[in-house]
């Protein structure tokens, strides 16, 4: 524990009155005894103009201040505001309000428009806006630009595959955020969405890209084809997706690969119990379920998902900015924002208290504030700062 961490507890304790006395050089001092610990030697300072830079480098002085008892405070603390539009004092918190950031009507861009425009969007972080490109679509800021936002494709893009500055070698296309196609397998197609084929077994590329097999809508078995087979042509085959697993051919090709948990991407490979077999892969937790994006997936529990609740891509709606949806056991509800609760208990009116700086109710519902005083709420808690006893504050 440092000096500092170890004065605090028993001055807050006992308070200041305790063993204090003041030095000739104006600070003031406490013996080990009165503290209960031994400094080595030194005493505590207690530095009551100044500070820490007061203190000359000694570890065992500290700032005054910290020592003072706490009193009724009306002036906004930085970074609150009250700004023109605001319902209470102190309202605004100028490090992260969108519309207020860093000063009173500075509004960054955000929205879905901005969005559209830039694929990206800006939020007020630390009092400036700040431009976050979505990762999800792989859009990236490699220039270092924002005002032409986020404008690389990373998915796309074969000087920025898969992040920015990611090259790929001279000829190399840049394949869905990866360059090229994996080993043994050839992109015939020019362009971010090719696919990547197997020649021997493509029916649309048999051995050879373009090569494509004649159409044959034969099917003697379940699921069994005649198609490309080890770059031939008119070879009796499994359909795309499915496997002969039990070797009989009576029943044909009986394993659907992409999602049979017992035969996952191949014949035999279980998964373990609770995962989901999704694109041939054992993949999620226990009591999650893949949900399909694109060409790949992503692992959600459906009871508490609030954007796939109960069932993939059934989105919770928002009722309004007061208001967070939330999935309960696979249902849709709401709940109350932070800095926002349900005071009244109206359902048609939703949570309409904002306690994040209503001085009567600050922090919770009928918390109030010194309103005779003029004591703001501050970021959910009535303002206290530093005093002197008796000192006007």
């Amino acid at each position: 524990m440092s000096i500092r961490e170890s004065l605090r507890v028993p001055v807050l304790a006992f308070g200041l009155a305790i063993g204090v006395v003041v030095a000739p050089s104006g600070c003031a001092t406490k013996s080990d005894e009165t503290l209960g610990f031994e400094l080595g030697g030194g005493q505590p300072q207690l530095v009551e103009d100044g500070g820490v830079a007061a203190c000359n480098g000694d570890a065992s002085c500290v700032d005054a201040n910290e020592f003072k008892p706490l009193c009724v405070g009306t002036t906004c603390p930085a970074p609150y505001a009250t700004c023109t539009n605001d319902t209470f004092r102190c309202e605004t918190n100028f490090d992260s309000d969108n519309e207020n950031c860093g000063a009173c009507g500075v509004a960054c861009p955000h929205g879905e428009g901005v969005k559209n425009l830039f694929d990206a969007e800006w939020f007020c972080q630390a009092g400036a806006c700040k431009m976050h490109c979505d990762p999800m679509f792989g859009m990236s800021d490699c220039n270092a630009d924002p005002t032409d936002g986020c404008e690389t494709d990373t998915a796309c893009d074969a000087n920025n595959c898969g992040g920015c500055g990611i090259k790929c070698p001279d000829g190399v296309q840049c394949l869905r955020g990866s360059c090229g196609c994996p080993t043994g397998l050839t992109a015939c197609e020019s362009g971010c969405g090719a696919r990547c084929a197997y020649l021997p077994n493509d029916d649309n590329n048999c051995g050879a890209c373009g090569n494509v097999c004649p159409p044959d809508e034969t099917q003697p078995h379940p699921h069994m084809v005649y198609g490309c087979v080890k770059s031939k042509c008119g070879a009796l085959k499994c359909e795309d997706g499915y496997l002969d697993c039990n070797g009989d051919v009576e029943d044909g090709c009986e394993a659907n690969f992409y999602d049979d948990p017992k035969n996952c991407g191949a014949c035999g490979k279980t998964c373990a119990d609770g995962q989901t077999c999704a694109s041939g892969k054992c993949v999620c937790a226990p009591h999650q379920t893949a949900c399909p994006f694109y060409d790949s997936f992503y692992c959600v529990d459906l009871g508490n998902d609030a954007s796939n609740c109960g069932a993939c891509g059934n989105i919770c709606p928002a009722i309004d900015f007061q208001t967070t949806p939330i999935c309960v056991f696979g249902h849709c509800a709401t709940d109350c924002a932070p800095g926002w609760a349900d005071c009244d208990g109206r359902a048609d009116n939703g949570c309409e208290t904002m306690t994040s700086a209503d001085p009567r109710n600050c922090g919770g519902c009928g918390v109030q504030c010194d309103l005779a005083a003029g004591q703001p709420c501050v970021g959910g808690s009535c303002l206290m700062t530093p005093c002197n006893p008796g000192d006007p504050h």
